[in-house]
């Protein structure tokens, strides 16, 4: 537990060091590298949380636990990704959202016993990394969408002045995206493969929506390599595309374990 608000404290406090940077007139971050010690040491403590994940039948993965997992596989994404590449305005979103999933984790502890077997794990992983890079494409749509309307409106403040060229903030959110995508698509393959009954597992509707979102993906993918797709429509796209897949994996933990368990 103590590790869990540790964490959050991290979390919430690199954030509002990253807030304060970028509403500020400042050209250099005077907290550099407080920020990416405090983010560092939240990181740690959220992987120090996941011994009770393991047991000797396989992974307990429950919503909070799997809310909590993938939030940390963001930040350690993000966090590596700031190192060569200016992502760090995304830290406002993700680091929040990590607290968040962590605060979700000590007031709903998860219930239920499920066990998924060691066999089917490597499904499971390629979900999550996926989830993960497409969330960080999501993020990025948000700045991307917020950077637009100020620009357009010749609204242009300490915040948006921070933020990389319009062209750069597209090719970053394209290459989480496509990433995404090909890992997505991995998952899929090895979900028909490893899984024998979808019903029987209550998988057909995550597995129908989760196809819906790769559809969307696809066709975002494609046309931005063909047709050079860009702009509100591809932001839209990217949006509508993940929040599918959140009802899938997500919505329907939720009922499976929240609402008929």
């Amino acid at each position: 537990m103590f590790l869990s608000y540790f964490a959050i404290s991290a979390y919430l406090m690199a954030a509002l060091l990253l807030m304060r940077f970028f509403s500020k007139n400042e050209l250099k971050h005077p907290h550099h590298q407080t920020t990416s010690l405090l983010i560092s040491f939240a990181i740690i403590a959220q992987t120090l949380t996941f011994t009770d994940f393991w047991t000797n039948e396989g992974i307990v993965f429950g919503l909070s636990n799997s809310a909590s997992f993938v939030a940390w596989l963001i930040a350690i994404l993000l966090f590596l990704s700031s190192i060569s590449k200016p992502v760090h305005a995304l830290g406002i979103l993700v680091y929040p959202l990590a607290a968040f999933s962590l605060m979700f984790g000590i007031l709903f502890p998860d219930t239920s016993d499920k066990v998924i077997p060691l066999s089917i794990a490597s499904h499971v992983f390629l979900s999550i990394t996926a989830y993960a890079l497409l969330a960080i494409a999501v993020c990025q749509s948000v700045l991307l969408k917020i950077q637009e309307k100020h620009l357009h409106a010749h609204s242009i403040n300490a915040f948006i002045n921070k933020l990389p060229p319009l062209q750069t903030m597209e090719r970053l959110l394209f290459q989480s995206l496509r990433i995404g995508f090909y890992l997505l698509t991995l998952s899929l393959v090895s979900g028909f493969i490893f899984i024998d009954d979808f019903f029987a597992q209550h998988l057909m509707h995550k597995t129908t929506l989760s196809i819906i979102a790769w559809v969307i993906f696809a066709t975002l993918v494609f046309g931005r390599k063909v047709f050079g797709w860009r702009g509100k429509q591809a932001i839209s796209a990217t949006q509508v595309g993940f929040a599918i897949l959140v009802i899938a994996y997500y919505g329907t933990k939720f009922v499976l374990e929240r609402l008929l368990s």
